[in-house]
């Protein structure tokens, strides 16, 4: 609706009210006043009843011989001159026939019986009382109206006459009113009134009308100027009539023209922006997603339908709680931080992508609530993508300290390995003739030493690829194997292994060996970890559709600031340490495309996680 239809209808409303009230008003003063004229009248009537009866009883009463010796003698006497004077009650039918709106004037006894009337017809019966005419004076306008328009109802005004020896009256008289003849006296000067209000509020419109088009001719110029600026023109653009114009309007409309110009730059500012922004965000890897402060999506870049796995053109202007609903766990890191009003940083969060356990992506969030509520903005990282990058960083920074290393590890140890395998061999046939037990024990002596063998190889080749021959493996049975071999050692450091598998036998495709280097890695160092004693849990269990290796220890846990290089090469904590074991185990679970991790908390210990594929996803 525009401005000027507004403004016209406003004008006719106010005018409409002002002359309904004044109409009201004017009505309800001429109801007053002929209402009050009859109310006088009425009373009038009354009066000269009272004085007439009054009169004719004191004239009869004079000449009664002898005088009554009582009251009650006295009011037979008056009640008898009353009834039988012919005189008083065609005195009462030429009042009624003189008063208008009057229709019956009445004059009882005590006990309510009729004694003289201007209706015959209702002599000698009984009074019949009617609502007081004062009452109905009282009420507001329009119950009185609509009585009025009824007709139906006829109101009284009384007149008791009595003697000063008893409390109630001697006489009633009773004056009635007719509703049928004040609406007859009234309804013409009623149309009358209402016809001069419809004229007045029909002229008024129309001057309010006219009125409203003078006034509002310089807002219509400017509602046009206001157009062309929204439209992206100026006032300046377009040809001007200065005729007409004064000075105040032609202020405004130059204001409003300079007003357009430096709007008109701002938006060329801001698209050039917006298109600069969003150049940006499309050669940007991470996908950065704008919302609005209604929480609509109003930019978004390339690498959102990638990770995301959605259309832009199905998420642009969409609500946040419908790209990510609160009740998944990235739209609950998200909603946290809005209504907490505090960033999220680099915050790891696994979508589901469909039920498929395989196709689910790991995903870094960072949330920035923007100031003043004005928005937020999202941006989402590929986890998998950038562990693996740091990881080949961190890596081909270590392989060429290890380059330097392999020629003394080679000749330090290899050279007193291949010595001391040989001499097992020669120490096996003169055991066994002498004790055939001791076989077991030389077997698994000479297991581990050909497993300490490819250990060296596989550091002495750490530089370059390692060949993995992947066979069925049970890796329930190599960490049994596992346990086994150091429980002599946790024995000593009071230490108890509980270990457990669920099931009992979990095959995957992996090197038994590096698998069990792997192993032996992370739960010797549980075991060294828990120096005061305690107890190391060793679990095997499906999770997922993946193996899931987990190793808990009760030790002192690992600082804040070492845990980011636990799996650094060298890195270690020990006295005598090399930092090699967990490099050894990251490099072995990665080359069976798993995955280790691990959490901490100081004075209750840790627990390393390794997960790897079953035979059905590879």
């Amino acid at each position: 609706m525009s401005i000027t239809t507004r403004l016209m209808i406003l004008m006719v409303l106010l005018v409409t009210v002002i002359v309904t009230l004044l109409s009201a008003i004017h009505l309800e003063s001429l109801v007053n006043e002929w209402t009050k004229g009859v109310m006088e009248r009425s009373e009038l009537v009354a009066q000269q009843m009272k004085s007439l009866v009054v009169q004719r009883i004191q004239e009869r009463a004079d000449k009664a011989i002898p005088a009554p010796p009582t009251l009650v003698d006295m009011k037979l006497l008056w009640m008898r001159i009353v009834t039988e004077d012919p005189q008083l009650e065609s005195l009462i039918r030429d009042t009624v026939t003189h008063a208008k709106m009057i229709v019956e004037v009445s004059l009882a006894g005590e006990a309510g019986e009729i004694l003289v009337s201007s209706n015959p017809a209702k002599r000698h019966g009984v009074l019949r009382r009617l609502p007081k005419f004062g009452d109905w004076r009282k009420k507001d306008l329009t119950q009185r109206l609509l009585e009025l328009g009824q007709g139906t109802q006829d109101y009284e005004v009384t007149l008791p006459l009595g003697v000063p020896q008893q409390r109630l009256p001697i006489f009633t008289i009773q004056v009635v009113v007719s509703s049928g003849l004040l609406r007859e006296t009234l309804l013409p000067q009623i149309r009358t009134l209402a016809w001069a209000s419809l004229a007045s509020l029909l002229s008024s419109i129309i001057l309010g009308i006219l009125s409203a088009n003078v006034a509002i001719g310089p807002l219509i110029s400017i509602s046009r100027d206001i157009d062309r600026i929204a439209s992206g023109r100026t006032p300046a653009d377009e040809e001007k009539d200065p005729l007409g114009k004064t000075r105040e309007l032609a202020i405004v409309q130059s204001k409003l023209s300079l007003l357009g110009q430096q709007i008109r730059g701002a938006q060329e500012d801001v698209t050039q922006m917006r298109s600069n922004i969003e150049s940006l965000v499309e050669r940007m890897e991470n996908a950065v997603l704008l919302f609005d402060r209604q929480d609509k999506l109003i930019l978004a870049g390339p690498a959102a339908e990638r990770l995301l796995e959605r259309p832009l053109s199905d998420m642009m202007g969409k609500k946040r709680e419908q790209l990510f609903p609160p009740a998944e766990p990235l739209g609950e890191i998200i909603q946290q931080s809005v209504q907490m009003k505090k960033p999220v940083h680099d915050y790891l969060v696994t979508l589901n992508r469909g039920g498929d356990s395989k196709a689910d992506a790991k995903l870094l969030i960072s949330v920035e609530p923007l100031a003043d509520r004005s928005g937020t903005m999202i941006t989402i990282r590929d986890a998998e993508s950038r562990v693996q990058l740091a990881s080949q960083i961190d890596m081909a920074r270590r392989l060429s300290a290890i380059s330097r290393l392999t020629g003394g590890v080679a000749h330090e140890i290899k050279n007193p390995l291949n010595s001391i395998a040989l001499r097992l061999e020669l120490l096996r046939g003169k055991v066994t003739e002498a004790g055939p037990e001791a076989e077991e024990e030389m077997n698994i002596i000479s297991q581990e030493i050909r497993r300490l063998d490819r250990v060296v190889k596989t550091f002495l080749d750490f530089t370059r690829p390692v060949d993995v021959s992947l066979v069925g493996v049970d890796l329930a049975e190599v960490v049994r194997e596992v346990t086994a071999l150091v429980r002599p050692q946790a024995t000593l450091q009071k230490v108890n292994i509980v270990f457990s598998a669920e099931p009992e036998s979990i095959v995957v495709q992996g090197d038994r060996d590096l698998l069990k280097q792997a192993v032996l890695n992370v739960v010797m160092n549980g075991i060294e970890a828990t120096k005061n004693g305690g107890e190391l849990n060793v679990k095997v269990s499906v999770q997922e559709g993946k193996c899931m290796l987990s190793v808990q220890d009760q030790g002192q846990g690992i600082p804040d600031v070492d845990q980011s290089r636990v799996f650094q090469l060298y890195f270690t904590t020990k006295e005598k340490g090399s930092g090699i074991g967990l490099a050894m185990t990251y490099r072995a679970v990665q080359l069976h495309n798993g995955t280790i991790d691990f959490t901490s908390e100081t004075g209750k210990g840790t627990v390393f996680r390794l997960c790897f594929p079953m035979p059905s996803e590879t």
